[in-house]
């Protein structure tokens, strides 16, 4: 285990501010999960940030620690009338933390290079979804990272020359989670279908706030505009079996603005993706399959119209599928 000596800390009083910052927008939330990230990466960009290295000078790591919950409770305090954090607390639980990881800590892009210097394969996994994007996401209603594959490179510290895949990983259906533009969305019970009850670890609730997620058909305007913002060479297509039992499944081609004369339809998304309320998503509809898929492992083992639903998949998003998942376990997964 290698940890990046460039990595930025979250703290409590990270997370204290991103929930009281929350409150205060009302009915203008963004959704946050409340973890911390949206004023850590403040932190980061005024260069005030806490980073793994700092752990390393154990006294003046104590000495940052304090100062950084001193300045937040200003904040706190005076700005958002909130209980101030016990500096002293949070410094000694850190300075802990320190002791234990310390050892870990490294130039991780030092330790990537050399291993593809010696011909070795690095998998880089990504998190969240492109549309979360801080640049290219539905802003505001994005986190504050880059979850792309261009900002998986600045995280790891190399070059693009260093890249022969790029695989876009997409459920067979649209999910979001919190506030933000959702032009595919469903309700009733069809969404209700594709969620799930929340009993099972797969069905769509966040994993930190446990909140339901929305879910709607396959968007695949936005699909393509993931693609290209991320130079996809390939997709994998995930829970494929929540599909079977509908008697028709829908996917997004096109969107068409409302009240807009000559019926001009968008095979391509619209600047200013924030807001996509205007646009009205046109659907081709495919006849669903009944069978479960659980069983399948090879693409000869899927139901003619799950086949055909992949292959529409693929040819409207411009994305060659490698594989299809067809239930939670490992060994899950067709290759097409």
């Amino acid at each position: 285990l290698r940890l990046s000596h460039a990595a930025h800390l979250v703290t409590p009083v990270h997370r204290a501010l991103d929930k009281v910052q929350e409150a205060s927008r009302g009915k203008s939330s963004i959704g946050t999960t409340g973890r911390g990230i949206g004023p850590a990466y403040t932190d980061k960009a005024a260069r005030s940030g806490l980073r793994l290295e700092d752990m390393l000078d154990e006294r003046a790591f104590y000495e940052k620690l304090v100062d950084h919950v001193h300045t937040a409770n200003q904040a706190l305090t005076k700005m958002y009338n909130a209980k101030a954090l016990d500096a002293e607390a949070v410094a000694n639980q850190y300075m802990g933390f320190a002791r234990t990881l310390a050892p870990y800590v490294a130039d991780t892009s030092l330790v990537i290079y050399e291993a593809l210097r010696r011909g070795e394969r690095v998998l880089a996994d990504g998190a969240q979804g492109a549309l979360l994007d801080l640049d290219y996401g539905t802003y505001p209603f994005v986190t504050s990272s880059a979850p792309t594959a261009s900002g998986a490179l600045v995280g790891l510290g190399i070059g693009p020359s260093k890249v022969d895949r790029v695989i876009g990983v997409v459920k067979s259906f649209q999910t979001r989670v919190g506030a933000g533009p959702f032009p595919t969305e469903l309700e009733g019970a069809t969404a209700l279908r594709l969620r799930g009850t929340g009993a099972q670890p797969w069905d769509e609730y966040g994993t930190t706030t446990g909140r339901p997620r929305r879910v709607g058909w396959l968007d695949l305007v936005l699909l393509r505009y993931s693609a290209r913002i991320n130079g996809l060479t390939e997709l994998v297509v995930t829970k494929l079996d929540v599909l079977s039992g509908l008697p028709t499944v829908k996917i997004c081609v096109a969107y068409h603005k409302r009240g807009e004369p000559g019926g001009k339809t968008y095979a391509d998304l619209p600047m200013g993706i924030s807001d996509l309320s205007p646009y009205v998503p046109e659907y081709e509809e495919l006849p669903g399959w009944q069978e479960p898929l659980g069983s399948a492992r090879a693409w000869s083992d899927l139901p003619p119209a799950a086949q055909a639903y992949i292959r529409r998949l693929s040819e409207v998003s411009g994305v060659p599928v490698q594989s299809v998942s067809v239930g939670p376990e490992r060994d899950q997964v067709v290759d097409v």
